[in-house]
């Protein structure tokens, strides 16, 4: 098949979950079919890059997307009451080079990665639109607003039920929406999505993330947590577990520290490494390391959508995880897969307490979770399933539009 594919940001380095996502989708797609990759870069760091997904496609064509730039089309987006989530990636540049796509190629697949996206291929009706929506993003900006005050909580309101708008009307236009969980498409279908949804789950590098097996009971009482470490929910969720459970948790076990590991911390997320026990490492150029030394991996987050990649990495990585209830929102593994819920400071502290103290139950529960995901979360049968639904997509609009 000749494939279109539109993403909002280059997928490479492949480090943060939406990334991860559509680099797996690019990579094998890439091997199949003739793939045409249109996607934004932000900077130096992103443009080095792009030689190397050059490789990967039948054609690449790439946009700049700049502070200035995207904060003036985010003000312009309040004003003609649009959601800022889409305007904020509209270029004329990546227009024209949609246009010069379906002009020359004989397309039969567009495959939109992020409903930012999705506006480039709206006047387009001469093959099969799917949409890959991940998660109802619209739901990050309602809970945004739940966690603010003042103007910006009626900032990101607005943001939420415009985007609520914007998306459902793409799901009626386009013929098939997908979602990282069935908790996200069962959402989206009572928000009053139209038309079909399919799921399909993250997937985790199973070869890169494996456990380091014969540590576990020597390990030092070691927590982590790895993300962006400026991205809101991310902050939050450190910034809850540093202040509200560590403290808890360090009153059993006095030795226990808290690694935050992952990019750009922001000023909040650095001043809790003045907190004992605490300790920030901004970026790395690798997290296995810090996950193979540690005793628990958690994920503390009171804003989550979707499926989080870190969870599933850590689980890869032979770790037992203690999570909020949102956190496994889009995993429903259980303890039998290695993972607890808790979602009070209280039951939350008892239960990384209860690892910490206790390295059979650990290397049970690491062990369980590593045989989770080798279940459930292969990146080669998320494969198996997004070529299945996209041939299945071309086939349909083909019998529609008829000889």
């Amino acid at each position: 098949m000749n494939i279109l594919y539109l993403c909002h940001r280059i997928p490479f380095p492949p480090d943060k979950g939406d990334k991860i996502r559509s680099y797996h989708q690019i990579e094998d797609l890439a091997r199949r079919h003739r793939l045409h990759v249109i996607t934004f870069v932000e900077g130096d760091a992103d443009e080095r890059h792009v030689p190397a997904l050059r490789e990967r496609c039948a054609s690449l064509s790439v946009a700049k997307r700049g502070r200035f730039g995207t904060a003036a089309k985010a003000a312009l987006a309040l004003l003609a009451r649009e959601p800022a989530s889409v305007r904020c990636f509209h270029s004329g540049e990546l227009v024209r080079a949609v246009d010069r796509i379906l002009a020359s190629e004989p397309i039969d697949l567009v495959l939109v990665f992020s409903s930012a996206m999705a506006q480039y291929a709206l006047a387009w009706n001469r093959g099969a639109r799917v949409i890959d929506f991940v998660d109802v993003d619209s739901e990050k900006w309602r809970a945004y607003a739940e966690a603010t005050r003042g103007p910006m909580a009626w900032i990101y309101r607005l943001e939420g039920e415009r985007l609520r708008r914007y998306d459902l009307a793409i799901a009626r236009a386009f013929d098939r929406s997908i979602f990282v969980s069935r908790a996200e498409g069962d959402l989206f279908r009572r928000l009053g999505a139209e038309g079909p949804i399919d799921v399909i789950p993250m997937g985790v590098d199973l070869d890169a993330f494996r456990p380091a097996h014969g540590t576990e009971g020597s390990r030092a009482p070691e927590i982590v947590f790895v993300g962006m470490m400026n991205y809101f929910p991310n902050v939050d969720a450190v910034t809850h577990f540093a202040v509200d459970i560590l403290p808890l948790v360090q009153k059993c076990v006095p030795d226990a520290r808290f690694t935050i590991i992952g990019r750009a911390p922001s000023g909040r997320v650095r001043a809790l490494a003045n907190r004992r026990g605490v300790t920030v490492t901004g970026s790395v150029e690798d997290v296995r390391p810090y996950l193979r030394r540690a005793a628990v991996a958690v994920a503390p987050f009171r804003i989550s959508r979707g499926m989080q990649s870190k969870v599933l990495e850590a689980m890869a990585s032979g770790l037992p995880v203690i999570g909020s209830s949102l956190a496994f929102q889009g995993i429903p593994a259980g303890e039998e897969g290695g993972v607890e819920s808790a979602d009070t400071a209280d039951s939350f502290a008892a239960a990384v307490i209860r690892l910490l103290q206790n390295p059979a139950l650990r290397r049970a529960r690491g062990e369980r979770a590593r045989a989770y995901v080798e279940r459930h979360h292969r990146w080669s049968d998320q494969a198996a399933a997004l070529e299945a639904l996209l041939r299945q997509s071309v086939n349909d609009t083909a019998s529609s539009s008829g000889p």
